[in-house]
């Protein structure tokens, strides 16, 4: 099993094969490692297949202040700004409470 700094560094690894990286993201929203997620979200040197992927694995409510953080910054293209919403709008808040 891998530790969440190596999913990390393979999510990040534009040679490694796109199924493991989305696997090693997947590893990581399975730990909530949201500044993690967060990190690959905002790097746009990545291709944004595997930035969407973690943008979506923030979608749960242990990562949902990073969502809004996200969703609420600048520094993503438009795309990505609306799947943040989006994302955000559909992620429960954690509070217990039913909408």
């Amino acid at each position: 099993m891998s530790t969440p700094q190596e999913n990390f560094e393979i999510a990040l690894d534009d040679s490694s094969d796109a199924d493991a990286r989305e696997e090693a993201i997947g590893d990581l929203e399975t730990a909530n490692e949201c500044a993690r997620l967060e990190e690959i979200v905002r790097n746009d040197g990545l291709d944004d297949r595997m930035r969407e992927r973690a943008l979506e694995g923030l979608a749960n409510p242990q990562c949902r202040p990073t969502l809004e953080s996200v969703a609420d910054g600048d520094d993503l293209d438009g795309s990505l700004t609306e799947r943040a919403e989006s994302l955000l709008e559909e992620t429960a808040d954690g509070t217990g409470g039913s909408p």
